[in-house]
């Protein structure tokens, strides 16, 4: 991907290898900065910065309120002749807990000069959730039969809402919140089960909702099979184990 931001008299040209990328990966590139003007010119500094941003004030154009991530400054007191460009790489490895690209917003790069969070250019990048996480629900959808609405940032978890399979084992639930992540190797995953059941009013029974909930934390020994493969078996066994406090005691 390439994106070009104008600063008379400077140009800045930023080039990010791949078009997507997955939590705790690596994000890398180059960045160009050229002096169109027919004179020298001193660059105070050059940065990149690596933030989250709300697609709304994005589009609004006021103040988007940038949480930054990561940032480099990769060249300072520049000193350019006419036509003259600086080139420099640069990479940032993303964490395994990075937000990711929602319908809310996600991550962007900003490039520029010293006041890059106000004035410069921008990419939105795409990034998805981590591999390990993927196949997690990946075996919550295709064992347990669930199906995936939405996934979004939630603070430092990513937030997956599931419906149940219309079948006997699961009578009560109207659906789960499912909140994931990857941190400091643990795969953690937090369940909200929106259920609902029978409840007296005074003389009379009405239907009433509550909230069970479970957390699990599995480290990288048991998620993970030789050769860094994703632990199936694991991932059935710790969703099933989570899924019984949804499950009725009697299945008639």
């Amino acid at each position: 991907m390439r994106s070009t931001f104008f600063q008379q008299p400077l140009e800045h040209q930023l080039e990010v290898e791949g078009e997507n990328w997955d939590q705790g990966g690596v994000i890398k590139g180059k960045l160009r900065v050229k002096n169109m003007s027919s004179a020298a010119v001193n660059v105070k500094a050059v940065q990149l910065v690596l933030a989250h941003g709300l697609l709304k004030a994005i589009k609004e154009k006021g103040d988007v309120g940038w949480e930054i991530q990561q940032e480099l400054v990769l060249a300072q007191d520049l000193s350019l002749q006419p036509g003259g460009e600086q080139s420099c790489e640069w990479s940032f490895d993303l964490p395994t807990d990075c937000p990711i690209t929602d319908k809310q917003g996600g991550l962007f790069l900003l490039f520029g000069g010293e006041d890059v969070l106000t004035v410069g250019g921008r990419l939105d990048l795409k990034i998805q959730l981590h591999p390990i996480l993927q196949n997690f629900l990946q075996t919550f959808t295709t064992q347990f039969r669930f199906l995936e609405k939405y996934q979004k940032r939630k603070k430092e978890w990513t937030e997956v809402k599931l419906l149940p399979p219309d079948s006997r084992e699961f009578p009560n639930m109207d659906y789960v919140y499912c909140f994931l992540r990857i941190h400091q190797e643990k795969l953690e995953a937090y369940y909200r089960f929106k259920m609902k059941g029978l409840g007296r009013s005074g003389q009379q029974m009405t239907i009433t909702k509550k909230n069970r909930e479970i957390e699990q934390s599995i480290s990288q020994e048991n998620y993970l099979q030789p050769g860094g493969f994703p632990n199936r078996a694991c991932f059935r066994e710790n969703i099933d184990q989570a899924l019984n406090i949804a499950r009725p005691e009697v299945i008639f």
